[in-house]
């Protein structure tokens, strides 16, 4: 009977593989002393990039949480807006009808409207809270002439101020959506 001869198995034979490799791997660098000098200067290296795109991927973060926020508060004040001009555009409606209802329309009702106070809230946060400048400016101008027009509705005399204060009024909604669209991020 013959007998076989034993070979290593392939796991064996593997394992010894990596070995020699990793001798050859380990002489080569004993060899060359400058190489731990090289190795530490590419390792600072990437450790700078990973650094400075940790602290990226961080300030990126904060930015779109604040663009977020920004974003919502301009949301906010486009709704109050939409929410307030129909009590406007009512005045307006009853006033050029000549309805007996424009005289005094201004009056408890509409003041008490939570609509009302939601406008005298935002026009009363400081500048430093608007999203921009100019949505701060169209905002307070809307507001002013909305109110100085419902205002005259207390006295049904100012004829030419109320065709003044429509006149005043018309185009300042859209001017306020447009400075609220250009601040948008």
């Amino acid at each position: 009977m013959e007998r076989r001869r034993s070979q290593p198995s392939r796991s064996t034979s593997l394992r010894l593989d990596i070995r020699d490799r990793w001798r050859r791997l380990l002489y080569w660098a004993e060899r060359h002393a400058g190489l731990g000098g090289w190795v530490g200067a590419i390792g600072a290296i990437i450790a700078i990039f990973v650094t400075w795109s940790l602290a990226r991927s961080e300030y990126l973060r904060t930015l779109q949480v604040e663009h977020a926020r920004i974003n919502a508060e301009i949301s906010l004040i486009r709704e109050a807006a939409a929410e307030f001009d129909p009590l406007v555009q009512q005045y307006i409606r009853l006033y050029e009808a000549r309805d007996s209802r424009a005289k005094g329309y201004y009056g408890i009702e509409v003041l008490n409207d939570p609509r009302v106070g939601r406008m005298t809230d935002l026009g009363s946060m400081p500048i430093t809270q608007w999203p921009s400048i100019e949505s701060y400016d169209a905002f307070k101008r809307y507001l002013l002439v909305s109110t100085q027009l419902l205002q005259t509705s207390a006295d049904a005399n100012q004829i030419v101020s109320t065709e003044r204060r429509i006149a005043d009024y018309e185009g300042k909604l859209q001017t306020l959506n447009m400075a609220l669209r250009d601040a948008t991020r």
